[in-house]
């Protein structure tokens, strides 16, 4: 017997001790298991037909999320017995709502050395012949996310962008942070590698020709970088959490099946050492923090938060495994940033006010609008200082169906204290107070997205003036831009990596201390 998924007319025989989502992913089925499996996130939700028996019982994980008969987690349901077929449908409501993504960055005009020019009619790679010069001569720009993917179609002989395409990573199925992902590429990083190229192809070939493009840079972090060029990640996954190697990559697009002239390079940065990878360079890139005569700081709010402090004297960075909380996952009515889902919240005379994307009817709260509700919940008494609503109410409603629990908060202070001892401590080992910052860069599409304001407010940035805030989209896939059109920045970027201290925050001497120091809202304690 059989498992069937009717709307996408795919089955697969039955092996008992297999769960559904398992089927999901060998039949490339897309589905969020943005937990990695673990039951935690709620929603890789489907509808299920069978006969009593054949699944296993509700787990209760699934009790959490679940409250009748005839739907599952696919990662919890597990094939009991293979007498009868099983139909499945999916339900989820993130696959039926685009998902809102920053595509671009702040662009900023350099001049125009790129490694592959035109000499009469034909193209070269330096001195290496490419071929017949065809009318155009395009390069791509990769930024991969863990969440998602945006890619410039850049014209290498004036350095205009002349397109952008943005989509979600669709690594996302198989796990929502880095950590989750290299747990998956033990056994199954072939998949990821796959998932990852396809997704990268089909952007290729939505913006242009492929026989036009001619070199391809790709920036991430050290795991999405890796598995993108098809390099293990395991040593990411065990001390001392350090890549196989921090050095820049080069390899041709026939050796990673790459849609593009079949002559093309792809290159990828180099990384900075354990989780601050090639995103974070080119940020550092991109705002010129490396050039700076004044102290800066660069900050890319993420699952995977990066942090960059200095000037051209001394660069130092760190990581922050901030989760993917703001982002919605773990929270009982979070979402990504999905047409409908709120991004401004307020509390006015005891009554909330939101906007939600698109003005459309709210269907859950994404990043920006979880900052906000926390902030007023902090302003207006109604939870202390340690997240605890006053009283015996235990969440707050914000709309119909939708509203903030004390666990949820509890998430989201983990997240922010996060971030904020990953900002403390690289301020405590420069030997400077947060008043010497001359500038902060917001980097992201969290970061670009937020009220500053209640971001600070909550403790997630520090109380800085808001004129020094300057908000630069995604600067990493403008700094891999640049690194394209650039021979200077490339190799700016190569020498800059090598010269930037990497911070593991977890062996710091005072990390305990500075965490203690930043948990809970302390504005408000």
């Amino acid at each position: 017997m059989n498992i069937i998924f009717p709307e996408y007319g795919k089955e697969a025989e039955l092996v008992k001790g297999r769960n559904i989502l398992s089927y999901l992913q060998e039949l490339g089925i897309d589905i969020n298991a943005s937990c990695g499996g673990e039951g935690k996130c709620g929603q890789c939700l489907v509808e299920v037909e069978c006969v009593p028996g054949v699944l296993s019982n509700k787990t209760d994980a699934e009790n959490e999320f679940i409250h009748d008969d005839t739907h599952r987690l696919a990662c919890q349901a597990r094939i009991l017995k293979t007498g009868r077929h099983i139909y499945v449908r999916l339900k989820s409501i993130l696959y039926l709502r685009r998902l809102y993504i920053l595509e671009s960055g702040e662009y900023k005009v350099i001049p125009i050395e790129p490694f592959v020019h035109r000499e009469g009619e034909k193209v070269f790679y330096e001195s290496i012949d490419m071929g017949e010069y065809t009318g155009e001569i395009y390069g791509i720009a990769l930024d991969i996310g863990t969440t998602t993917l945006a890619m410039y179609l850049i014209d290498l002989e004036t350095g205009a962008v002349l397109s952008v395409s943005s989509r979600e990573n669709p690594q996302t199925k198989y796990g929502n942070n880095v950590i989750s992902r290299i747990e998956f590429a033990r056994k199954g990083q072939e998949i990821l590698e796959r998932e990852i190229r396809n997704a990268a192809n089909k952007m290729i070939t939505a913006l242009t020709y492929q026989g036009k493009v001619y070199e391809i840079v790709v920036v991430g972090n050290p795991v999405m970088r890796d598995l993108f060029f098809g390099y293990s990640v395991e040593s990411l996954g065990k001390s001392p959490y350090e890549p196989l190697s921090a050095n820049a990559v080069s390899k041709t697009v026939k050796e990673l099946g790459v849609k593009a002239n079949p002559e093309a390079r792809v290159y990828g940065l180099p990384l900075i050492g354990g989780f601050v990878g090639a995103d974070a360079l080119a940020v550092v890139l991109a705002t010129e923090l490396y050039k700076s005569e004044r102290i800066c700081v660069a900050i890319d709010i993420g699952t995977n938060t990066e942090i960059v402090l200095g000037n051209k004297d001394r660069l130092i960075a760190t990581s922050c495994a901030a989760g993917p909380a703001f982002e919605g996952a773990g929270i009982t009515c979070g979402i990504g940033g999905v047409s409908g889902a709120i991004k401004e919240v307020r509390i006015e005379n005891g009554a909330v006010m939101y906007k939600t994307i698109d003005d459309a009817a709210p269907v859950g709260v994404c990043g920006s609008g979880l900052i906000d509700t926390l902030a007023e919940l902090l302003d207006k008494r109604i939870i202390n200082g340690r997240g605890k609503f006053h009283g015996d109410e235990k969440e707050f409603r914000i709309a119909e169906g939708i509203s903030l629990t004390e666990k949820d908060i509890d998430q989201l202070n983990l997240a922010k204290t996060a971030v904020s001892v990953g900002i403390k401590t690289l301020m405590d080992r420069y030997g400077i107070e947060f008043e010497d910052v001359e500038c902060v860069f917001l980097a992201g599409a969290f970061g670009n997205f937020i009220n500053t304001a209640n971001a600070i407010r909550i403790g997630l940035l520090p109380a800085i003036e808001r004129g020094k805030v300057k908000k630069v989209g995604n600067a990493a896939v403008e700094g891999a831009r640049q690194a394209l059109i650039s021979k200077t920045k490339r190799e700016d970027a190569e020498a800059v990596a090598k010269q930037i201290e990497h911070v593991q925050l977890e062996k710091e001497e005072n990390f305990m201390e500075i965490f203690v120091g930043e948990l809970y809202f302390q504005k408000y304690l």
